[in-house]
């Protein structure tokens, strides 16, 4: 029961923030994906499939409290959850690059899948592929990282696995 409740509080603080504070501090037209973020470290520390779920739920929810495609954010944050999830059983360092990493490839394969679902469902008013928005958003959500692994390492797992990308 205590994980579950840690998993609600986490994904709608996240989700909170991704619709309230990311708007106010985007940079130009980069906004960070605070939703994304949180789900890659979600689940590098709770692994593959507790990272597909968060990035599901976070996703879905995304979609609906925006004017997104329902389901086109759901599908990508859950592949990207995933594989995020898969990553923390092959990579093990105490240096906080590699989570920084992580976020910065996982947001260009997010835009990525979201253009692609786009393309492949015919959806006509999509946003135009740009690659340095889609750099500078993974470069965004790469620094952000530095704030929310720390957070949710707390919340996740507690102070002794939080300190393992340290």
């Amino acid at each position: 029961m205590h994980r579950r409740l840690t998993f609600f509080v986490v994904l709608v603080l996240a989700l909170l923030v991704q619709l309230t504070v990311a708007p106010e501090i985007g940079v130009g037209s980069v906004r960070p994906d605070v939703l994304l973020v949180a789900t890659v470290c979600w689940a590098l520390f709770e692994g593959p499939g507790q990272g597909a779920l968060f990035g599901f739920f976070g996703g879905l929810l995304e979609d609906v409290f925006s004017t997104a495609v329902l389901g086109v954010g759901a599908f990508a944050k859950t592949i990207i959850g995933y594989f995020s999830g898969e990553l923390r059983q092959r990579i093990v360092s105490k240096s906080v690059a590699w989570p920084m990493a992580i976020v910065f490839f996982a947001s260009i394969l997010h835009e990525l899948v979201k253009f692609a679902t786009w393309a492949m469902v015919g959806l006509e008013d999509r946003p135009p592929f740009s690659f340095g928005i889609i750099a500078g958003l993974a470069l965004y959500n790469a620094l952000l990282t530095l704030a929310i692994y720390p957070v949710i390492g707390r919340f996740a797992l507690g102070e002794e696995r939080s300190l393992m990308f340290q």
